[in-house]
């Protein structure tokens, strides 16, 4: 009896165990049904068993499913010997793990990563399978994405004309495009072997170092050395890869374009004639090195030369005579210069030196007397004649006579118009005393100042078209001066001395409010809303609260901003160091900036593209002689091939002539002004214009 109780505790204990193992199993089954795919087939693969996620995922349902076997699933995207592999596999007892497409009931295709577990009876047979899947799908489309997005990105790469390479942040090479051998000459192997840094050009090499080694994004101009040792021109775009491991460069070829700049910027920058700078060109020469002599407490000298009886030669041989006069001339004044002196041609008979590192008046004078010798050999002109030369010449010294360029100019041509009065073949050096018999240039500062008070400026208008619709599209604000004892005294006599005195700034802001009151008010009267466009000084822009000044005159005045253009000249990119940064918050106030005489100042092609500018205004010198000189036509036609590849709008100013507007025309511009479509005109004036459909 003892033995038979101990028995029954021994089994009601194994019960127990049996029934904890059994809610084991059952907790297990349905933690991997809620979280897999399961499925239980027999030894020739017939479903005998199908969870809720086997359903869901298949969109069958469970009584579709049992009695099949897994064909039913088949996507046809992989090979029968996949299959049959996998068949072998559990086939011989052993669990095989993979990842297969599927197709649901509605035809939709699903990814899942399966492991299949043969159970095997006492022979070691398999006599049925469980299956367990995981939906795979998303990975694998994220997979099919990155891998579909890198064989677009590398097909790119291997095919693109332009140089892309990745590099370590040392400059190391990891990956050189195959146009690196088209265009460099180097093997492909070579280059990814080596360090990108050591094909730079010595004098880029350190900022382009500064940029990769930095991780900076930006845009970068060099030049990339050959494997004859000859270098091209490249822009490139570098940015970092998106695993901050790597250095990503996409590299154009740009040194045709670079020619082409350069051939240009020579045209803009050089007399045609003789090939001396011109007067835009000595002018930045000559700004640079008053700078540098500030700096370093140096001394300059400036000569203002004019061809003695010019004018006799011209009429008396000829243009032609003439012109080879002034070649003659400019040689013979290159032939005593120092390599580090300026000379220029600033136009018609009138050429400029500068001379450098000099130590006084004596040094200038012995210059002048060695000039004036090398004039002293005939010169042979029309029918063999003999014709000797001569010149006079102002001086300027810096820093006693002025510590600006312009100014120098000024007080050289001053001291030159002295000696013109007394004889030929002179020279004279600046003193106060000629400034002092300057009796229209003390009126005028002292007659300037009163004018501002006493009301005796006043603003024309000048009409803006595009002659390609043949409609008006903006007037230029234009200032003028009527004296009541002078009468009306040309913008060019009076807005540098307002510049030199400082009275632009004042008069500067009374242009643009008086403009812009006038435009909002025209709008009022129903005239058609346009575009008044207002020039801004460089002192106006030194200004730290220009940008505030003219978001107040916009206010008070409650003109549009859009209906607002302020010209800025070339120089404000050379006077002003943060130029660029002003314009551009000027712009965001939603007003246009153009440059007003481009062509004539500091603006490099390459440079023009980085500026906060919607137009830009070609200069009238270049305008003049279009239809008479390739050069003007080279140079205006760059300005619009330039132009149209930044989005720029492009006006030509001064256009006179119907011969000047055809090739205009021709060359791609469709903006202009001039006295071709109307002058300047009064208020008055101006509403008729309007009103008469901008026929004056």
């Amino acid at each position: 009896m003892k033995n038979l109780n101990q028995d029954y505790r021994l089994r009601g204990e194994n019960d127990d165990q049996l029934e904890i193992v059994v809610k084991e199993l059952a907790d297990i089954k349905y933690a991997i049904d809620q979280a897999s795919i399961v499925a239980v087939t027999n030894e020739k693969g017939l479903i005998l068993y199908a969870n809720d996620k086997f359903c869901e995922i298949s969109k069958y349902n469970r009584s579709e499913l049992l009695g099949q076997d897994h064909r039913i699933l088949n996507s046809n995207y992989h090979s029968k010997q996949f299959f049959k592999t996998m068949w072998a596999t559990i086939g011989r007892g052993q669990v095989w793990r993979g990842e297969i497409r599927n197709k649901a009931k509605d035809g939709s295709f699903y990814w899942v990563d399966t492991t299949i577990i043969p159970f095997l009876n006492e022979r070691g047979k398999p006599y049925q399978y469980i299956s367990i899947r995981n939906d795979i799908t998303a990975r694998k489309q994220m997979e099919e994405q990155v891998n579909k997005s890198e064989r677009m990105y590398r097909f790119i790469a291997e095919n693109s004309s332009d140089l892309i390479a990745m590099v370590d942040f040392d400059g190391n090479y990891v990956y050189a495009s195959p146009s690196h051998e088209t265009i460099l000459h180097f093997s492909q192997s070579d280059l990814e072997s080596s360090n990108f840094l050591d094909y730079i050009h010595d004098d880029d090499r350190a900022e382009v170092f500064n940029k990769i080694k930095r991780g900076l994004s930006c845009q970068l101009e060099f030049r990339m050395r050959k494997s004859n040792d000859s270098y091209i021109y490249v822009e490139a775009t570098i940015s970092v890869a998106r695993n901050q491991e790597y250095v990503i460069l996409v590299m154009r070829n740009i040194t045709e374009r670079k020619k082409k700049e350069t051939h240009i910027y020579h045209l803009a920058f050089h007399d045609a004639l003789t090939d001396l700078p011109n007067r835009r060109m000595f002018m930045k020469q000559l700004r640079e090195e008053v700078a540098m002599a500030r700096h370093s407490s140096g001394k300059l000298a400036v000569m203002f030369l004019d061809l003695d009886r010019f004018k006799y030669v011209n009429d008396t041989w000829g243009h032609e005579a003439g012109d080879y006069i002034l070649t003659v001339a400019a040689n013979r004044i290159k032939s005593i210069l120092r390599s580090d002196d300026l000379i220029g041609r600033l136009g018609g008979d009138e050429f400029a030196v500068m001379l450098k590192n000099i130590n006084g008046a004596d040094d200038v004078a012995a210059f002048t007397e060695k000039l004036r010798n090398c004039f002293d050999d005939p010169v042979e002109v029309g029918n063999k004649q003999q014709y000797t030369l001569s010149c006079s010449i102002g001086i300027a010294l810096f820093p006693d006579h002025g510590t600006e360029a312009e100014k120098l100019l000024l007080n050289a041509d001053t001291a030159l118009y002295a000696i013109k009065g007394q004889g030929k073949n002179e020279y004279a050096i600046f003193t106060r005393e000629m400034e002092d018999k300057s009796l229209e240039h003390v009126l005028l500062e002292n007659e300037l100042r009163k004018a501002i008070d006493s009301e005796q400026f006043y603003i024309d208008y000048q009409p803006k078209f595009d002659f390609v619709e043949g409609k008006m599209i903006g007037m230029e604000a234009l200032l003028r001066w009527r004296h009541p004892d002078l009468g009306v005294i040309p913008p060019l006599k009076f807005i540098p001395l307002a510049e030199e005195t400082g009275l632009i700034s004042q008069i500067g802001e009374w242009v643009l409010r008086n403009a812009c009151e006038q435009n909002k008010m025209w709008q009022e009267e129903g005239f058609p809303p346009l575009r008044i466009s207002v020039n801004l000084s460089v002192k106006q822009l030194e200004d730290p609260n220009i940008v505030e000044k003219i978001k107040r005159i916009l206010t008070d005045t409650k003109l549009d901003p859009k209906w607002l253009e302020l010209e800025v000249t070339e120089s404000v990119f050379a006077d002003i160091e943060d130029a660029p940064s002003i314009l551009q918050d000027i712009r965001d106030l939603g007003v246009h900036i153009s440059i007003d005489d481009f062509g004539t100042g500091y603006s490099s092609f390459s440079y023009i593209k980085h500026l906060p500018v919607d137009t830009l205004k070609i200069d009238a010198s270049f305008i003049r002689d279009i239809h008479e000189n390739e050069e003007s036509k080279a140079i205006v036609k760059a300005v619009l091939t330039l132009a149209d590849t930044l989005g720029m709008e492009v006006l030509a100013e001064g256009i006179e002539l119907n011969e000047q507007l055809k090739v205009l025309n021709e060359d791609g511009c469709k903006l202009g002004q001039g006295y071709l479509f109307s002058k300047p005109l009064s208020k008055e004036n101006f509403e008729r214009f309007i009103e008469m459909g901008g026929n004056e």
